[in-house]
C-alpha cells in the first residue's frame, strides 16, 4: 500500500545522508519539493561544479541525470521497496535551452 505524503516525507528525511540515499542524490544536493499522487517535484542548486564546456552552460549529463532522478522519485511510492525497485531502462532527453539561474526544478 502506498505511503501517505506525510509518511513519504518522513521516510525521505529519515534516509537522507545514510547508506540508503544514493550518493549521487547527495552530491547533487537533491531536495524534495512537492509530493502528491500525481505530481512530484525535486530541486537542486546550480553550482559551478555542474558547468558545461561553454561559458554559462550546465553539463547535459547533469541535466539528464536530474530528470532521471525526478522520474525515479515520482515512482518510489508506487512500488514495495522490499520487493521491487524501479530502474531506468530507456530514456530520451531533448534539450531546448540552457538554464541560466537556479535552483533547478523538475516535475514528474
Amino acid at each position: 500500500m502506498p505511503m501517505t505524503e506525510a509518511e513519504y516525507r518522513a521516510f525521505w528525511e529519515e534516509h537522507r545522508n545514510t547508506a540508503i540515499e544514493p550518493p549521487l542524490h547527495r552530491a547533487l544536493g537533491i531536495e524534495l519539493g512537492q509530493l502528491s499522487p500525481t505530481t512530484t517535484t525535486i530541486t537542486m542548486k546550480l553550482t559551478d561544479e555542474w558547468r558545461g564546456g561553454a561559458p554559462g552552460s550546465i553539463h547535459g549529463g547533469i541535466l539528464a541525470t536530474f530528470a532521471d532522478i525526478g522520474q525515479a522519485v515520482s515512482l518510489w511510492n508506487a512500488f514495495d521497496a522490499g520487493l521491487q525497485v524501479p530502474v531506468t531502462t530507456d530514456m530520451h532527453v531533448r534539450y531546448y535551452r540552457q538554464p541560466h539561474a537556479g535552483p533547478l526544478t523538475t516535475e514528474a
